[in-house]
């Protein structure tokens, strides 16, 4: 029982650092933000926020951390032209469009901000992971070809953050399902060039 009320008391401060961070950015440069501000609004002392994080960075990559098992399911779920299963590789991008329109105030806060950077990473890196997973099977290495299974996979993912990074910046951001298809129209012949 007291590790069940440890680990609730856990999650609940960390949501807490968690939140107060987030409604700092909507305020100020995420640059300018200090710890002590983030305590002062979570109300958690100094040596609990160090027994969980590093620093700020480390508070603010880890609420990504969620987002890669939903991105996995809707993967995992996506429906597939027998024709076209390399489509399945790419098959979390409806998802994390959906998912970045639903907190449109918070990704827009990011891609504008010094956080971004990071934040733009730790998803690429989350992004890539995923793909490798469902696509080292499915690629064909052509004698003719430099391109390597890891540069295929990186480029997939930097260009999937390219376009997301463009959509927030766009002045009349296009519904979930528009960008979706615009960023499918621009990689579909390189992974039907790539994978069987």
């Amino acid at each position: 029982m007291r590790k069940t009320n440890e680990d609730r008391r856990t999650q609940k401060t960390r949501k807490a650092l968690g939140d107060a961070l987030i409604s700092l950015m909507f305020e100020k440069n995420y640059d300018s933000i200090v710890i002590q501000e983030v305590l002062d609004r979570a109300n958690v002392g100094r040596s609990t926020f160090y027994t969980h994080y590093r620093d700020k960075d480390d508070l603010l990559v880890e609420g990504l951390q969620g987002l890669r098992e939903m991105l996995r399911k809707a993967q995992i779920a996506t429906p597939v032209n027998s024709n076209r299963s390399y489509e399945k590789v790419i098959g979390f991008s409806l998802a994390m469009f959906e998912h970045a329109h639903d907190h449109k105030k918070l990704y827009r806060t990011l891609v504008r901000g010094s956080g971004w950077t990071m934040v733009r990473q730790s998803i690429e890196e989350m992004l890539v992971q995923l793909m490798k997973d469902e696509a080292r099977s499915l690629f064909k290495k052509k004698a003719s070809s430099e391109v390597s299974f890891e540069l295929f996979v990186h480029f997939l993912g930097a260009a999937f953050m390219s376009v997301m990074t463009w959509w927030f910046n766009y002045r009349v951001p296009l519904p979930p399902k528009e960008i979706d298809a615009l960023f499918r129209e621009l990689v579909i012949p390189t992974l039907a060039a790539n994978l069987k």
